[in-house]
């Protein structure tokens, strides 16, 4: 079973890359502006709003204000010593092909980190792990992020990073390195996105949670009580995490979500006037989007590419999963011989279901003020969505490596098509040479063929497999 998850790695790597190769610099006002933000950083400064960009790059969007400045800085601090030497050499092409690279690098490791995740919040399931990994390598705006100069895939993978520590926690006890651990990626979290906080006030709430029921009571797969020093023990350490992650939040990134207040009045630091000027966004209220299926749809199609209907694709990939994953879970439910100790199954997925609800609410509440709906907002409970799909896939049994290539199949398809669309749109060569529509082509039938081996591997683990094929 171990090389399904680093094929699941390489496959998401040569995903990312066809976007990296394919895109034109500097092709959307975004990438400009967190580039520049970047550079910005490397030069000693933060960007403002109302002051525009630094940077004057000859082809490229260039957005007429900062858009990207109402971001913590840590995503820039780790690309500015790579970006600000290229830029001040004149090199504006290889700064986004560098600053893409490394997020071609940190889309891989986010499969790692969500396959490390399932492992830690459902060990008995062994399958769970490579086929979740298998969902998030092929999830379309993974690769859309993970080949672009955005600040998505970091934040994504630190908040998937999070979950796996909250769901260890859970299981198996909230040991002293978790409980560091919970407090310093939590303040890495809201050091790189502030909508992370869903998920961090989320998961910690879960932690503590589960320490109550801990000492209660058995939790977890063993079903053993806590009583004694231990009992002492996790109280302390539960404490330590209630009260250290917003202190470690507030000394790490506070600072800025002041300057936030002090320059546009507000801690999320946008600017909903301009954009509603300038940008033609729309207040609407609350209701309105609720009903609206636009809405919805393109939301939840974070795993297409955008060229096979976005309805179609929620339904396919996720609607469809998440229906057969909760007749699964309802079947579990009533079976009487689960013993009474696995309350932390329980504990875990209204965690997710929490986690996810929290985080479509925010997004109906920012679409109703102006924004924008756009799938990779959800980005940060990947984790758990690529768990819910995988959990829908497991419950095919016999016939799950069939479901999950033609799972798989649907977005490597998708960005087939992206890719035939785009070359006649973005023709002609990168300046200083650099590869384009061949070079994209190539990746992405190397990724076809490593979800195929990954795909056929899995057959032979399935079929070699005594225990039951599910996620309970």
């Amino acid at each position: 079973m171990r090389p399904l998850v680093p094929l699941a790695v390489l496959a998401a790597v040569l995903a990312s890359l066809v976007q990296a190769l394919l895109s034109p610099p500097l092709h959307t006002g975004d990438e400009t502006a967190h580039l520049d933000y970047a550079y910005q950083v490397w030069t000693g400064h933060l960007p403002v709003f109302e002051d525009g960009l630094v940077l004057a790059p000859e082809a490229g969007s260039v957005p007429p204000v900062q858009w990207a400045a109402q971001h913590p800085p840590l995503y820039y601090l780790m690309l500015a010593p790579v970006v600000g030497p290229l830029v001040e050499g004149g090199h504006v092409v290889a700064a986004v092909c560098a600053a893409r690279g490394l997020n071609v690098l940190g889309a891989g490791l986010l499969v790692l980190v969500a396959a490390w995740a399932a492992r830690r919040a459902f060990p008995a399931a062994q399958l769970l792990a490579p086929v979740t990994a298998l969902v998030v390598a092929t999830t379309a705006w993974v690769a859309r992020v993970g080949g672009s100069g955005y600040n998505d895939v970091f934040a994504a993978l630190l908040t998937t990073w999070l979950l796996g520590l909250a769901a260890g926690a859970v299981r198996s006890g909230l040991t002293w390195t978790r409980a560091a651990g919970l407090v310093v990626v939590s303040a890495l979290c809201l050091g790189t996105r502030l909508h992370t906080m869903v998920m961090v006030g989320v998961l910690v709430a879960a932690v503590l949670a589960g320490v109550l029921l801990r000492t209660a009571g058995p939790l977890g797969i063993r079903g053993e009580a806590v009583r004694g020093a231990t009992v002492r023990g996790e109280a302390v350490r539960a404490a330590v995490v209630a009260l250290g992650v917003p202190a470690a939040v507030a000394a790490s990134s506070g600072w800025f979500y002041l300057r936030n207040v002090a320059l546009t009045g507000s801690v999320t630091g946008g600017h909903p006037d301009w954009a509603a000027e300038h940008l033609d966004r729309v207040v609407r209220p609350v209701p309105e989007v609720l009903v609206d299926a636009g809405f919805w749809t393109q939301l939840l199609a974070v795993f297409g590419h955008d060229r096979l209907p976005d309805a179609a694709v929620v339904l396919l990939l996720l609607v469809a999963p998440a229906a057969l994953a909760a007749v699964a879970g309802v079947r579990t439910a009533g079976d009487v011989r689960l013993p009474a100790a696995e309350r932390a199954d329980v504990l875990l997925v209204a965690t997710g279901a929490t986690a996810v609800a929290a985080t479509l609410a925010m997004q109906l509440v920012y679409t109703a003020g102006g924004g924008s709906p756009h799938p990779r907002y959800l980005l940060p409970v990947i984790g758990i969505l690529a768990m819910l799909v995988a959990q829908g896939l497991l419950s095919t049994r016999h016939r799950l490596p069939w479901a999950v290539g033609l799972w798989c199949a649907v977005p490597l398809i998708d960005q087939a098509i992206w890719i035939a669309v785009s070359v006649p749109r973005y023709a002609g060569p990168w300046p200083d040479g650099s590869l384009s529509a061949p070079g994209a082509w190539v990746a992405w039938g190397l990724a076809c063929v490593t979800v195929a081996v990954a795909v056929a591997r899995l057959r032979r683990v399935s079929e070699g497999s005594r225990e039951p094929i599910q996620a309970d």
